[in-house]
């Protein structure tokens, strides 16, 4: 009897082994898939940013055409709301990129589910209009 009793200790050993191992991996494979998001996320308001950045620069130069004498400050009312969302943004990046630092953050991924789409321009480019944008910005570069 006594070496049934080792080979079932032994047994349950294993058992406890392997399920330790697959609480680790399962917590290693949850930690990559958070961060996966968490770039998806960055790189997706990097590109948002960019469509900020390439309004504003739209809006400036049409002020410029119809007023070429013109001043503009960051306060007038044409552009003012392109650099506070310009802004807000930075600010989500900053976040992102630090959680990527710091281990993820799943409060922060959840974060950017409310503030999806809360852009100046109020409706979502078609990929049309995307693409034609793209292709000026990367031509004027």
């Amino acid at each position: 009897m006594a070496f049934i009793d080792k080979m079932k200790e032994y047994l349950d050993k294993g058992v406890e082994v392997s399920k330790e191992a697959l609480t680790k991996a399962g917590d290693v494979v949850q930690d990559l898939s958070d961060k996966g998001v968490t770039k998806i996320e960055t790189h997706q308001l990097v590109s948002r940013q960019n469509k900020e950045y390439r309004a504003l620069g739209q809006a400036v130069c049409q002020f410029f055409e119809d007023t070429p004498s013109g001043s503009l400050s960051a306060q007038d009312s044409s552009i003012a709301g392109i650099i506070a969302e310009i802004q807000r943004l930075d600010k989500e990046i900053a976040q992102r990129e630090e959680s990527l630092k710091s281990g993820g953050d799943k409060a922060d991924s959840n974060n950017f589910a409310a503030t999806e789409g809360a852009g100046t321009e109020g409706e979502k480019d078609s990929p049309e209009m995307e693409a034609a944008t793209d292709a000026e910005f990367t031509k004027s570069e």
